[in-house]
């Protein structure tokens, strides 16, 4: 139960890792980012974090599947 905990207070503390990370990224680059690419940047943020949940599961059903889980 306490490593399960710890597992998930580690996966918390990465996403939000994340989130405040793209966040950073895309408001200081923003007028670049919308110069190369004609799209919204918080749509842009949405995809970014669509994109790490999929790799999160991804990754999980792959340890999963190989006994690491």
């Amino acid at each position: 139960m306490v490593i399960n905990v710890a597992s998930f207070i580690r996966i918390g503390i990465l996403s939000i890792m994340v989130v405040i990370m793209s966040t950073a990224i895309i408001i200081y680059f923003g007028k670049w980012i919308k110069s190369i690419i004609p799209i919204n940047l918080i749509m842009l943020l949405l995809l970014v974090h669509a994109v790490y949940i999929g790799i999160r599961c991804y990754v999980k059903n792959w340890r999963e599947k190989r006994g690491y889980f």
